[in-house]
């Protein structure tokens, strides 16, 4: 590969030109010494990774609201007024274009730099004595476990995109499964090895996180106020803001709701059942959902918390993205708005799905587009301040999806049913599934209201692709071939080899 492997990104406050992050030199060395020679260097080298994540290039917009939600078809896409900044091309899976292009690129190379950032970081505190760090063995086994799973988070989200899916059976090269830093000179593995590699990596950091997030951080992970927020920190007993945020960052629930989500791809239903079984459980004592009173109704649509921060398993943040996508709206009339929402919520109006976030009539920009990324009338400031920086990657109703999918196959209908409608309920659809629904007819409405649920969080196409069917987001499937499914890998990147 090319230089993207020698390219160790910092956090801002770290003033170096990017050819010193190239010089892989003595003075490069003296300069990681100097950073790594004390604690708080090498948490300030872990902050810069979460950072890089909420970038633009990555969850901040392709992997979420962006790119990944343009391909899924979660927006209208009859012309580039409805999909701006090239995702109208990314949409109609025109990979050859210059803006498609663009997306792989920055998506590739951001993804490579985190790869590269946590690979720096594992070298040398795998190194350090445990008395080297401020709490001991709880924030080295900590340290490791975010940097290991997120390095298996960042090849999967690469795999996902760059290659094909599992249930093809592609046994050929795939993408480099980069473990150490730096190296010139990357080997491209296999699917089925990259795939092992991922859940090896995600399985080490389940391993590692486990105490540290059950026991050591225990009372910041029962508490929304430390897990997403840092308001009333004596409330979560904690060292220091370090060890705040869990949710904000990789922790051992997101790890195994992660691990659930890894397998349903790999088409290993039965480890994505044992996962997110454990999640679920988790999720049922501890995080449980919105509450009520935050949720809404028709009649109080103005107060929903659109992230339902509750439930997320794991999410990123960052403060420029609603002010990103405010800008877009402002410029563009029609972009960003939503795709057949009648369709897609049919037989379920009362869903705060969708008279919440979607039909709502008091967006500062109209209704059809979810509410997801606007401010909302009725809002505090504090409370648009609190959620809406927040960039989902996996939350609660994703382990009850993969429960019941699991279910289904099994032909264990009346569980899955009865599962089902309570996630239903929570999100206040008032029509109850019926012993009499066929298979056929659950899983229908399983795929509906997995993309009534990420809408705006770019897991649509990614379903669809895990399947191999083709798209379908109201009134027509949009027609899939191999080379749809895969975007290709960047020309900078091919053209070295």
């Amino acid at each position: 590969m090319r230089k993207l492997y020698l390219i160790f990104l910092l956090p801002a406050f770290w003033l170096i030109s990017c050819n010193d992050f190239l010089d892989v030199s003595a003075d490069n060395e003296l300069l990681q010494n100097e950073i790594y020679g004390d604690y708080k260097g090498v948490r300030m080298a872990v902050n810069g990774v979460y950072r890089n994540l909420s970038s633009m290039d990555l969850y901040g917009q392709n992997l979420t609201w962006g790119f990944a939600s343009a391909i899924g078809h979660n927006y209208q896409s009859n012309g580039t007024s409805y999909l701006p900044y090239g995702l109208y091309e990314a949409a109609a899976f025109n990979w050859e274009s210059a803006d498609a292009q663009s997306f792989a690129e920055r998506i590739w190379s951001k993804a490579y730099n985190v790869i590269a950032s946590c690979n720096d970081i594992i070298q040398h505190v795998v190194t350090k004595d445990t008395s080297f760090f401020g709490e001991g063995k709880m924030e080295k086994d900590m340290i490791l476990g975010e940097m290991y799973g997120l390095r298996s988070l960042m090849h999967f989200e690469l795999f996902r995109l760059f290659c094909p899916a599992p249930v093809m059976n592609h046994t050929g090269r795939a993408i480099p499964y980069v473990t150490k830093y730096p190296d010139l000179q990357p080997q491209y593995q296999t699917s089925p090895a990259v795939m092992d590699s991922i859940i090896t990596d995600m399985t080490r950091a389940q391993s590692l996180l486990a105490v540290v997030d059950t026991v050591f951080n225990r009372r910041q992970n029962t508490s929304i106020y430390s897990r997403v927020r840092s308001i009333n920190r004596s409330l979560s007993n904690s060292p220091d803001d370090f060890f705040l945020y869990r949710a904000c960052r990789m922790n051992y629930f997101a790890v195994n709701a992660l691990l659930a989500r890894i397998y349903m791809y790999k088409g290993d239903d039965e480890n994505a059942y044992t996962n997110a079984v454990v999640a679920y459980k988790y999720h049922q004592r501890w995080f449980r959902w919105t509450s009520n009173s935050n949720q809404g109704s028709v009649s109080n649509i103005n107060f929903l918390y659109p992230k339902r921060y509750n439930e997320l398993f794991l999410c990123f943040s960052n403060n420029d993205v609603v002010d990103q996508v405010e800008n877009i709206l402002k410029g563009y009339t029609y972009s960003l708005r939503m795709k057949n929402m009648d369709i897609l919520f049919a037989g379920d109006l009362d869903d705060y799905r969708y008279t919440g976030f979607y039909n709502k009539t008091t967006l500062t920009y109209g209704s059809q587009r979810y509410a997801t990324w606007l401010r909302f009338s009725g809002a505090t400031f504090s409370e648009v301040l609190d959620q809406l920086p927040l960039l989902p990657v996996i939350r609660a109703s994703e382990m009850y999806h993969i429960q019941i999918e699991y279910l289904l196959n099994k032909n264990r209908k009346t569980e899955a049913i009865e599962l089902f409608n309570s996630l239903r309920t929570s999100r206040g659809a008032k029509t109850k599934l019926t012993a009499d629904m066929t298979v056929t007819d659950l899983r229908l409405k399983l795929e509906y209201d997995i993309i009534r649920e990420t809408l705006t969080e770019g897991q649509t196409f990614f379903m669809f692709k895990r399947l191999n069917r083709d798209i379908f987001n109201g009134r027509e499937g949009i027609k899939m071939t191999p080379e749809k499914w895969v975007v290709p890998i960047p020309y900078s990147e091919t053209a070295y080899q």
